[in-house]
């Protein structure tokens, strides 16, 4: 088996396909703990699963660097022309472009045959608190998987982000969804993901209620996690940071804290950013890498 493979799970009944990617940025590791979590449980305790469970390893190379990247974001990459030009290249592939090449590979051929659905959870983590949500295409948010979540629901975000893993499995049918667990490094975004996961897999029907004792805990913890938190909100507006910005966010800020127009909220070399807007901040940049400084969302009516 692959490095890349946390593991593989497989039915003797029909059901869907469940794709999990952990670590696709290589500092969002909890995403590995809870799959491995999860499938050793299924494994130790027997309990029966229709369909196909993969747990797949995102960047490797950066997992191993404790990174965000080597080279370039990973998950800004998935696009069929740039694929396809690495497909036709002769080139030898190097650190991000052989990860997600491997990756396509493994993932095409698993997903072959007849699923009931095709589901791709991206696992992932945030620089600053109550990163705890769910970025979804508008069209998927009252999937059965989606509200089995209880968690905060973003849409709208693929219209600032280009080249996203969720965004490429969804134009090839794909239930694909970002699942954010928390705080990076943070033991609340491994537990998180650990009930999610457990969650989704019954609403998919990979498994039934009575299989895990534990289901309705999980199901609480969720939904405590969200407690005052929007149930669905848009973004509106990002902030695009370039390396040589000197970008440093303004510190405490959290996921869906509500902001007013010209608060500032940022600084780089060419002085103080302030808020275009009265809304609420998401995904505010707490680290050295990225370029997404913060992006602005509302309340969907």
């Amino acid at each position: 088996m692959s490095d890349r493979i946390l593991g593989i799970l497989k039915g003797e009944n029909p059901g869907p396909l469940v794709v999990f990617i952990a670590a696709l940025h290589g500092n969002e590791k909890h995403g590995i703990e809870a799959f491995n979590n999860i499938y050793n449980s299924i494994r130790e305790n027997q309990i029966a699963i229709n369909g196909k469970i993969i747990g797949l390893m995102g960047n490797i190379s950066a997992t191993e660097a404790n990174k965000r990247y080597l080279r370039y974001d990973l998950n800004r990459s998935w696009k069929s022309d740039y694929i396809d030009s690495l497909r036709n290249s002769n080139n030898p592939l190097r650190a991000e472009d052989a990860e997600m090449m491997e990756l396509l590979e493994i993932i095409e051929e698993h997903s072959q045959g007849d699923y009931k659905d095709k589901i791709m959870v991206d696992l992932h983590g945030t620089s600053s608190d109550y990163g705890n949500f769910l970025v979804v295409p508008e069209d998927e948010e009252f999937y059965a998987v989606i509200k089995s979540l209880h968690l905060p629901v973003v849409v709208d975000l693929d219209k600032y982000l280009e080249g996203t893993l969720l965004g490429y499995y969804h134009t090839k049918g794909f239930i694909s969804f970002a699942f954010e667990g928390g705080l990076i490094g943070s033991r609340e975004a491994v537990e998180l993901h650990v009930s999610g996961i457990w969650e989704l897999l019954e609403a998919a029907g990979v498994i039934t209620h009575h299989d895990h004792e534990d289901l309705d805990h999980y199901e609480n913890k969720l939904k405590n996690s969200s407690i005052n938190l929007p149930k669905v909100v848009k973004a509106f507006h990002r902030h695009w940071v370039e390396d040589e910005d000197e970008f440093v966010m303004k510190p405490g800020y959290r996921n869906f804290q509500r902001i007013t127009k010209g608060e500032e909220l940022a600084m780089d070399k060419k002085g103080p950013i302030y808020a275009p807007k009265e809304g609420m901040i998401f995904m505010p940049l707490y680290q050295n890498s990225g370029n997404d400084g913060f992006f602005l969302v509302e309340e969907r009516q």
